[in-house]
């Protein structure tokens, strides 16, 4: 299988394609092969910190991209999303004490705050209040990890491939 992934890559970089092209492909996709439509999102899902802004928000603000897994759970998946995710394993990466520390003051304080936000006018104002985080959690990704934006796209597909370590790794539930 990996001289087949060279040739492949050998192939797009040929062509003008980035190297990062196929896992790309494969993360932009939905349910239906190479599809840039999203399917529809369970019926029931209860609040899950950021994941409720996806299902409830207005599509057109969000955006969400793809349908990915949390949990084992199909969830509606956006770049906010998977932006916080992504900086969340690198801090749990890079300090882990940190990242408790983080992670506790999250759980106590998300979940609560998710069950509030019950309508797409609230989602709507909890995402543009996310927006500068997001773009602190996005200048950290790119000053401390090498691959940061395959680090963002590999979040939500089950599981991780690191680019740095070259390991597989669970992501991280947000």
């Amino acid at each position: 299988m990996l001289p087949v992934l060279c040739i492949l890559i050998m192939i797009l970089v040929l062509f003008g394609q980035a190297p990062d092209a196929i896992i790309r492909a494969f993360t932009e996709t939905s349910d239906w092969t190479f599809s840039q439509k999203v399917s529809q999102p369970p019926v029931e899902y209860q609040g899950h910190y950021l994941c409720t802004v996806a299902l409830n928000g207005h599509k057109r603000l969000v955006k969400p991209t793809r349908m990915g897994l949390r949990q084992g759970v199909k969830i509606p998946v956006y770049r906010q999303l998977c932006i916080a995710n992504a900086f969340e394993q690198l801090i749990e990466e890079k300090m882990p004490m940190f990242h408790k520390l983080i992670r506790n003051f999250y759980d106590n304080h998300g979940y609560p705050l998710s069950k509030k936000i019950t309508t797409p006018i609230r989602a709507d104002i909890v995402y543009i209040l996310m927006k500068p985080l997001e773009g602190l959690f996005l200048f950290t990704l790119y000053l401390f990890d090498v691959n940061p934006e395959n680090r963002i796209a590999m979040q939500y597909t089950g599981n991780s491939y690191l680019f740095i370590t070259g390991s597989i790794k669970s992501d991280a539930t947000i």
